[in-house]
């Protein structure tokens, strides 16, 4: 029996030690605790911006680093403690935006962390988002094409609580958008509707720039639960015509590459057929020809340029001008470039 004793004296040894460098481990780490890792706001106004600063308390012995934090979508992060020393409390400042949500929302936050037993830790943003100011359809969505007549969009707005809302302004995001508003009539009364009720016409111009619409109309209204009600303003103004490519560029070519052609597509946007009556072009060697499709004739076409064996070296840079029987767009550009080696 004596010979198994210098055995457990040397089993304790280890097991002290192991003990003692354990401690030693947990006494010289950070330890990562959140005060309280889910808000909830409960209920919100539709267009109200939450704002909170969740705190993070480091229970540990070392400093505490957080290495990285990453909302989810619709969350923003504005700042946060990136070193919280041991026994303070840092914190993680969250905003939310609540103009595209309704009903309830949870929006979460990833925090990353150099403690050991929590690299990763999810703080939650919940609130129950009610629209106060209500908006039917809601929405304006526009494609047209530029110069042709445009529809007006009517919307009407109440406040959901049957409450004599009033509109103070609205802000269009476009100049060549405008919006009038005025009490609704009992004809354009919503019948879910409840209280007074306003009615708002859009009015998008129909020489509006070609591009895309994407934006809001700004309501502000004197409910003290919603100030601010936003419509959103999607959509495309197309351009009567367009040509694809919109430019050409040959780029360097040998004289041995020629003759050489291009082919580009004319489309015609506009209600009306429309004809190409003549192509001319400025740079000498080079041809244009249109040719008609024979399934949408008077709005679709093709554009065939050719470069001749007979252009001159050097550098060529021009237009060529393609002209229409549309009396609002009679002249349409065509850049064209390359270089004869």
């Amino acid at each position: 029996m004596r010979r198994f004793i210098p055995i457990l004296v040397i089993l304790a040894a280890l097991v002290a030690a192991a003990t003692i460098v354990s401690a030693q481990g947990e006494e010289s780490r950070p330890r990562a605790v959140p005060t309280e890792p889910i808000k909830d706001f409960e209920v919100v106004a539709k267009g109200e911006v939450i704002v909170h600063e969740f705190e993070i308390k480091n229970e540990g012995t070392a400093t505490l680093e957080v290495t990285d934090v990453r909302p989810a979508c619709g969350c923003t992060v504005a700042q946060y403690d990136k070193k919280i020393a041991p026994g303070a409390t840092g914190k993680v400042k969250a905003t939310v935006k609540t103009d595209h949500f309704g009903g309830p929302i949870s929006k979460s936050i990833a925090v990353f962390t150099n403690d050991p037993e929590a690299p990763k830790l999810q703080l939650v943003v919940k609130a129950n988002v009610k629209p106060y100011i209500a908006v039917v359809p809601g929405f304006a969505r526009y494609n047209y094409v530029q110069g042709e007549p445009t529809d007006g969009i009517a919307q009407t707005l109440w406040a959901t609580d049957g409450s004599e809302v009033e509109i103070v302004s609205v802000k269009a995001p476009y100049d060549h958008l405008k919006v009038n508003f005025r009490e609704a009539t009992e004809e354009e009364r919503h019948p879910k509707g409840m209280g007074k009720q306003w009615r708002l016409e859009f009015d998008l111009d129909s020489q509006s720039p070609v591009g895309a619409l994407r934006d809001y109309v700004e309501i502000r209204t004197n409910h003290p639960k919603q100030k601010v009600a936003k419509i959103p303003i999607s959509g495309f103004v197309r351009p009567r015509q367009h040509i694809t490519p919109p430019n050409v560029d040959f780029g360097q070519l040998e004289g041995a590459a020629l003759p050489l052609q291009r082919t580009l597509h004319f489309t015609n946007f506009i209600t009306d057929s429309i004809e190409l009556t003549e192509v001319e072009t400025q740079i000498e060697g080079l041809t244009a020809k249109v040719v008609d499709s024979d399934r949408d004739a008077g709005y679709r076409f093709k554009l065939v340029l050719t470069l001749s064996p007979e252009m001159p070296k050097g550098e060529f840079s021009s237009k060529v001008m393609i002209h229409t029987t549309d009396s609002q767009n009679p002249i349409i550009e065509l850049p064209i470039k390359g270089t004869i080696l």
